[in-house]
C-alpha cells in the first residue's frame, strides 16, 4: 500500500517557519508553527507510520516556497531527511521523490532543469499555483508544463471546490487540460469534487487523471458517491501527512474499511 501524498518537513521548511519570513506569508499562514516544537514530527510520523502498518511506500515531497535558494536547497534536502527519518523510526518504508515546481517569476526553467540533475531519482512533479499568487494558466508555467508532458512523469495539480473563487479554481483547470492535454495529472483531495464533471474531463484529458485520497471527507464522500462510481473513478490513497489535522490514521483506516473492496 502506498501513500501518494506524503510531506517531509525539511530543515529549510522548519527555519523558514521560525524565521517568521515575510516572503513565505502563504506558508506561515497555512503550516503552523507548533509543528517545530517538541519533537511533533517525529511523533506524528511515528503514530501514523507504525501504526498504518500496510503502508509500504510514499511519494514524498516538500512545499512551495517563495526564496530561490531556498527552494534549491529543499528539493535536494528531501531525500536526505526522508531517510533520516525511516532512520530514526526503525522503518523501511520505500520513497519516491515528487520535485515541485519553483515559482517561475524567481527560478528559470534553465535553472529549474540543472537542479534536477542534482536530484538521485524522482517520480513526478507537484505544483500548488496558489502559493506563488499565480494560477496554472500563468504562461510563465509553460516551459515547466511542456517538460513535464514530455517526460511522461505525473503532475500533483491542486484544485480547489467549486464554492471559491481562487487561483486554484476549477475553471483554471479546465483550461490548463485543454492547452496540455497529455499530461498525467494527479489530483488530491478527491479533486475536490471534480469527478462530479467527469466525462467533460476526459474530453480533453488523453489520461484519465487519479483522484488522490487525501481529505479529511474522505468518509462523507463515501457516503455520497454510489458504489458504481466508485469503481469506475481512478483513486489512489493519499493523506497529505501530515498537514491534514493529524488524521492521517482516520483516512488510513476510512480508506481500508471503505475504499479497498471497491478499489482493488
Amino acid at each position: 500500500m502506498i501513500d501518494h501524498e506524503f510531506r517531509i518537513v525539511t530543515p529549510v521548511i522548519l527555519d523558514l517557519l521560525k524565521k517568521k519570513s515575510q516572503q513565505e506569508k502563504t506558508l506561515i499562514g497555512k503550516i503552523p508553527i507548533f509543528i517545530t516544537r517538541n519533537n511533533y514530527l517525529n511523533n506524528a510520523n511515528k503514530d501514523y507510520l507504525k501504526r498504518a502498518k500496510l503502508i509500504k511506500g510514499v511519494y514524498f515531497r516538500g512545499l512551495p516556497i517563495n526564496n530561490k535558494k531556498k527552494y534549491f536547497d529543499q528539493e535536494i534536502q528531501l531525500e536526505e531527511s526522508f531517510l533520516k527519518m525511516n532512520e530514526n523510526l526503525c522503518l523501511n518504508v520505500k520513497g519516491n521523490q515528487i520535485v515541485q515546481i519553483p515559482n517561475p517569476d524567481l527560478v528559470s526553467f534553465s535553472l529549474f532543469k540543472k537542479n534536477l540533475k542534482k536530484i538521485r531519482k524522482f517520480y513526478g512533479f507537484e505544483v500548488i499555483p496558489s502559493w506563488h499568487y499565480k494560477n496554472i494558466n500563468d504562461k510563465s508555467y509553460n516551459k515547466f508544463l511542456n517538460f513535464i508532458q514530455e517526460t511522461g512523469l505525473p503532475l500533483s495539480l491542486e484544485i480547489d471546490y467549486f464554492y471559491r473563487s481562487s487561483n486554484d479554481s476549477i475553471h483554471n483547470f479546465f483550461k490548463i487540460i485543454q492547452n496540455f492535454p497529455n499530461i498525467r495529472y494527479w489530483l488530491p483531495h478527491l479533486g475536490c469534487g471534480i469527478f462530479l464533471h467527469w466525462n467533460k474531463v476526459m474530453e480533453f484529458c488523453k489520461y484519465e487523471p487519479i483522484l488522490l485520497s487525501s481529505t479529511n471527507d474522505l468518509s462523507r464522500w463515501k457516503k455520497i458517491l454510489n458504489k458504481t462510481l466508485l469503481k469506475n473513478l481512478p483513486i489512489k490513497y493519499a493523506t497529505d501527512h501530515p498537514f491534514n489535522g493529524l488524521n492521517s490514521l482516520k483516512i488510513y483506516k476510512t480508506w481500508l474499511k471503505k475504499f479497498k473492496v471497491i478499489k482493488k
